[in-house]
This record gives structure tokens, C-alpha cells and sequence, in this order.
């Protein structure tokens, strides 16, 4: 059979691509798959974020849907969700679809660098940002103007991201799988970029410990399948986040008053 990332992902975390959230004490042995580990992300972000059926929700970056159409599901929230993707947009609505949330919502394909300006013009209480911003860490002004932009000063803002915690020459085995033409940021680069861009922390969290776990039965799965890592490269970026060169961080925001 031919190996691929897409293939993979499927079987692993179907639909999600992302990571999820286990405990540190979980044994990995036991876990099959990731599907778990994002329902349980799900559930942590609905109830960190206080997301509720008279929230409006905008996902930037919203992949094929799963987060978005999860917490529409679970909390009847209205929601709006963006991807750069058209397939994956296509891929959206019909999950949508499958679960009865077509009417609470929309999604619309539109770069988070370059929002449409229909999704400016709507009000929102929660922005997510779910593991994208990395991917505008080279222009990261330009992604906060346009975040800010869909924001009043009520709007909760949750980001998870990746950051470096060394030096970006000591991260490039992590990158033949991320394949970022630029650096990753640091904290501190980050954080100045919110200052910059007129927004205040209001909780911050180094999540590393809740994603290695994932990366365990990732790369687990991964091997199974190509030893060699010639086309599954999922365990460089676990190995990085193992050895502490990379952070996996959330973020909670808002505009200042």
C-alpha cells in the first residue's frame, strides 16, 4: 500500500489533523488513535472559553471543520469558519451537513492573511485560532491587523501555536516536516507582536506536556507504517517537543481597553 501524510492522518486523527489534548500520565500503549485526545480538545476549549448557544464564532483557519462543527454541535453556537483550502471548505460544509449544523453557520474560503470583508463585518465572541498562526509567523502583524479586525472589546480570543525555544538551525530536522520557508517565533517575539498589535494576555499556558503523548502514539503509527520516516515525518516535530526545542503554547486574549 502507498503511504501517504492525508492516508495517515485519516486512520490516526480522521478528519482533525491536529493533536489533541491527553494527560502526561496517559499510557500510550493503550491508545489507539488520536479521535479521543480532539474530542477531549473540544470539550477543553467549549469550557475554558465559556462557549455557549448565544456565542458567535469565528475559526480562522478552520481545516476541514472538525473543531468548528464539534463546539456548533455540543453548544449550539452560531459560527463562521475560514480555511485558504476551497476543498477543505467543500469538505466543511458537508460535515455541516452530516451533523445538523448547517443552519448555525458558514463556512467560507479566505485567507487568514487577507479576510474577506463579510467576515469583518459580523460580530463575534470568540476568534480560534487552532494551530495556524505558525504558518504567518514570517508576517505575523499583518495576521494580528487582520485578527484584530474581526474583534471588539468584548471578543475572547483562543490561539494554540508552536513556538521555538532555541535557536531556528537547532530546529531543522522538525522542519522537513513543517516545512516553514521561515522561522518559528519565540514567546517573547510573540507576545511583542500582541503588544504591537493593541492586544492584552489574559492567560497564557505551555501546553507541551498535553501534546507529547499524542506525538507518542503518532510516531508509534508512523513507524508502523514507514520506517524510514521518508514520507511520514510526524515524529521529527514529537522528537523536538521531547527534547525541548519546540513549545506547544495556548494563548487567551483580548483587545485592550
Amino acid at each position: 500500500a502507498v503511504v501517504s501524510t492525508q492516508s495517515t492522518g485519516n486512520e490516526i486523527a480522521p478528519g482533525f489533523y491536529n493533536f489533541g489534548r491527553i494527560s502526561p500520565d496517559a499510557d500510550v500503549d493503550n491508545i489507539p488513535d488520536l479521535i479521543q485526545a480532539n474530542e477531549d480538545m473540544i470539550e477543553y476549549i467549549i469550557s475554558n472559553q465559556e462557549i455557549g448557544p448565544e456565542s458567535r464564532i469565528l475559526d480562522l483557519g478552520c481545516g476541514k471543520g472538525m473543531y468548528t462543527v464539534g463546539i456548533a454541535k455540543r453548544t449550539g453556537c452560531q459560527f463562521v469558519g475560514t480555511d485558504i483550502n476551497s476543498t477543505y471548505i467543500d469538505e466543511c460544509k458537508e460535515l455541516a451537513e452530516n451533523h445538523g449544523v448547517s443552519d448555525q453557520g458558514e463556512f467560507l474560503t479566505s485567507s487568514i492573511l487577507d479576510l474577506d470583508p463579510t467576515i469583518k463585518e459580523k460580530k463575534y465572541t470568540h476568534v480560534l485560532v487552532l494551530g495556524v498562526m505558525l504558518y504567518a509567523h514570517g508576517t505575523l502583524d499583518k495576521f494580528l491587523a487582520q485578527l484584530v479586525s474581526c474583534c471588539d472589546k468584548d471578543t475572547k480570543i483562543f490561539i494554540w501555536d508552536f513556538i521555538r525555544k532555541v535557536e531556528w538551525e537547532r530546529c531543522q530536522e522538525a522542519n522537513r516536516h513543517l516545512k516553514m520557508p521561515h522561522s518559528l517565533l519565540t514567546k517573547e517575539e510573540v507576545l511583542d507582536g500582541f503588544e504591537k498589535a493593541g492586544l492584552d494576555l489574559t492567560n497564557y499556558e505551555d501546553a507541551t506536556k498535553y501534546i507529547i503523548p499524542s506525538y507518542r502514539v503518532m510516531t508509534r503509527e508512523c513507524i508502523k507504517r514507514d520506517p524510514d520516516m521518508e514520507v511520514l515525518t510526524y515524529p521529527l516535530v514529537g522528537k523536538a517537543f521531547m527534547e525541548g526545542l519546540l513549545g506547544y503554547v495556548i494563548y487567551c486574549l483580548k483587545l485592550k481597553s
